[in-house]
């Protein structure tokens, strides 16, 4: 990393410390439990632990991760790393946990300057991308589409997590998947083992990694060693991950996949879940009229709470039924990377398989979306078109995530983030394309935020304030038809695309 990147991340940790005083959610707490539970315990009791509710159910390598963390946290303030402390906000507990998110973003910084290098020298063949207008430009946009991105600093340094780690290692991983799959291969493993949602992604990286193996020219070719390599490689991650856990694999699991938390989670993500959910809703309201049955369920989809909610009308849905429409949905883009196997149409499997889980996947969380912006991003980086669908889903993306900053002090902050970050994005796109924009139908979907926010951040809230579950009724519903039109967009160009896919 060049002394230009040390600056431009010591510029953004010190735009993300000015985000101290913000609201943060019970994750900040999750987290400070989480340091409790390895600093305090033996490994062996670390998935068994339930004092908090906010019990340990990331994998090995995330746990270790806070195990480190924990060792400094201790000598700072020893209630931090208390388990019976719960609930415990203290000035060093905030400032050393905030501090954790913006040093741990350097993987992401790294990540960000190795992209703008790939491309750059993909693009020009030149080794020196820092003496280029396109050179600067580039590192502009990175670090807004990524170390930057208005929706990692609003989940990350607002409401609490440390997604900017997980996508400096995915980055990785995307990056190296052209000149050293081995090494993606590796880090695609190690992210595995930080979170478990990027199996996601996986099947997408299966496809390609064993299409590098395999030639169907005359005569046919398997590289054998090769593969060996490569399953040597992920064995190897795996086993350091999981082996101190073998004999406590069955809790472990337990705590990774909980399927007893229902379909949506307590804000509905903006996917299909969330026009099924209402269309349930609809139909019940006009079952008198259409002489339709109405199941007697107690728990409705609308309390706000973490359960498995029972429809009124339509046919439940179960994990399997997830789990089978997620792999139907991807199954074109994986089939389509089989026979057309390239870096480009692995960037766009990748993030097909991402939108399929979050738009079909069971008890998808709204912060679920930042998944998708890391393959997006890359894609949108080497591809003018994609650039500008990427900016739409990426303004879709952050807006949907208006709810989980929910306090009044925060509206201000939100918007400002929103606005002034993509702003900017799209001022910079525009530099290094000078035709990048929307279409007509894509303008008049963002037109339409502007009256949608004061909606339901402003009439709702105050004409129908016994409906509180409204206003993220209706966030939810407008911004997963944006979701479902990129969706279809990408399907479209993947199917369309010849020069741009064939490298």
């Amino acid at each position: 990393m060049d002394v230009t990147w040390i600056e431009i991340f010591l510029l953004t940790s010190f735009a993300k410390l000015l985000l101290y005083h913000s609201y943060h959610s019970t994750d900040f707490e999750v987290h400070r439990n989480w340091l409790a539970i390895t600093n305090s315990l033996p490994i062996k009791e670390w998935y068994y632990e339930s004092t908090s509710p906010w019990t340990l159910d990331y994998p090995p390598f995330f746990a270790w991760f806070e195990y480190v963390l924990s060792v400094p946290a201790s000598y700072i303030d020893s209630n931090i790393t208390t388990i019976s402390n719960l609930d415990y906000a203290s000035f060093s507990v905030k400032l050393y946990q905030r501090l954790t998110v913006i040093l741990s973003d350097g993987l992401l910084c790294y990540g960000c300057a190795q992209l703008c290098s790939f491309i750059e020298c993909f693009k020009t063949g030149k080794d020196n991308v820092h003496q280029s207008k396109r050179g600067v430009i580039l590192k502009l946009i990175s670090t807004l589409t990524l170390l930057c991105h208005p929706g990692l600093l609003l989940v990350d340094h607002v409401h609490f997590q440390y997604n900017g780690l997980l996508s400096g290692i995915f980055l990785l991983s995307l990056i190296h998947i052209q000149d050293n799959i081995y090494l993606s291969g590796f880090f695609f493993s190690v992210l595995l083992n930080f979170k478990h949602i990027y199996l996601y992604v996986a099947p997408a990286y299966f496809v390609h990694m064993l299409r590098r193996h395999v030639s169907f020219t005359k005569p046919p070719y398997l590289d054998m060693l090769g593969l060996m390599k490569l399953g040597g490689t992920v064995i190897a991650v795996f086993t350091v991950s999981l082996g101190p856990f073998l004999r406590h694999l069955p809790q472990l699991l337990s705590r990774l996949f909980p399927v007893h938390r229902g379909l949506c989670h307590a804000y509905w993500a903006p996917n299909t879940w969330a026009l099924y959910n209402t269309a349930d809703l609809l139909l019940a309201k006009v079952s008198p009229v259409l002489g339709i049955t109405i199941s007697a369920g107690s728990h409705a989809s609308t309390s706000g709470l973490v359960q498995i909610s029972e429809f009124k009308v339509l046919p439940p849905v179960t994990a399997a039924h997830c789990a089978g429409l997620t792999l139907l949905a991807m199954t074109p883009a994986l089939v389509r990377l089989f026979h057309a196997p390239s870096t480009s149409s692995f960037l766009r499997a990748v993030t097909l398989c991402a939108f399929s889980s979050f738009l079909f996947g069971y008890h998808v969380h709204e912060k679920a979306v930042l998944v998708l912006f890391v393959p997006f991003a890359v894609l949108g980086l080497r591809e003018k078109s994609m650039g500008e669908l990427y900016l739409f889903m990426s303004l879709t993306g952050t807006y949907s995530l208006f709810p989980l900053l929910f306090q009044l002090q925060e509206l201000p902050v939100k918007v400002v983030i929103f606005v002034l970050l993509h702003v900017t994005m799209a001022t910079a796109s525009r530099d290094l394309h000078p035709d990048f924009s929307f279409t007509p139908l894509e303008k008049a979907y963002l037109a339409g935020l502007l009256p949608h926010f004061i909606l339901v951040e402003i009439i709702l809230p105050f004409f129908l304030p016994r409906f509180q579950f409204l206003p993220l009724m209706v966030y939810s519903l407008y911004t997963a038809i944006g979701f479902i039109y990129t969706y279809v967009k990408l399907y479209v160009d993947l199917f369309t695309c010849r020069n741009a896919c064939a490298y």
